[in-house]
């Protein structure tokens, strides 16, 4: 081969290493900014809620998130796509949902960029409305994600506050 063929080959494999670095750059800058934009929608949506910060924690409450096999009627999209995309540890919204035909007390359960992935247990959905009302903050996380005849099931912490102050020391 040629110096010249050597140095276009050269040329190429360069700007083949200053492109995949440039794309690369992008797509941390990407991710950086949506973590940053749920990290605000989160503090948005804590805005709602009373301080905790002197209230004492209860005992986290593990549940099952209920409906997670349907599509969501707002959207269409099948919940099931979205668990595939969703990861544990990951913070999420609990919003009543007022217009609920089945359940007056129906809790949907809600990941940070707006989608939803089923409903709280009716067993629960009634007291948890209770707090969410009085703007009695009740975190929700989730613990688990698995495969349960063939379908994506998510088991969730609910960490709630007690409505009583702390007592000083």
């Amino acid at each position: 081969m040629s110096l010249t063929t050597w140095a276009i080959i050269i040329a190429i494999v360069v700007l083949l290493v200053f492109y995949l670095r440039l794309k690369s750059k992008s797509k941390k800058q990407a991710l950086k900014k949506k973590e940053e934009e749920t990290k605000k929608k989160y503090q948005l949506y804590l805005k709602r809620f009373n301080d905790t910060s002197n209230l004492k924690k209860l005992e986290p409450q593990i549940t099952k998130v209920a409906g997670t096999k349907y599509d969501n009627e707002d959207t269409g999209v099948n919940r099931q796509e979205i668990i595939k995309n969703t990861k544990e540890g990951e913070l999420l919204m609990l919003l009543p949902d007022e217009l609920n035909r089945f359940d007056s007390s129906a809790i949907k359960v809600v990941r940070l960029n707006d989608e939803q992935i089923g409903f709280l247990d009716m067993d629960i959905s009634v007291e948890v409305k209770s707090r969410l009302k009085s703007q009695s903050l009740v975190e929700a996380k989730i613990l688990k994600i698995y495969k349960e005849k063939d379908n994506f099931e998510v088991e969730i912490a609910l960490q709630r506050y007690s409505r009583k102050l702390k007592q000083p020391l």
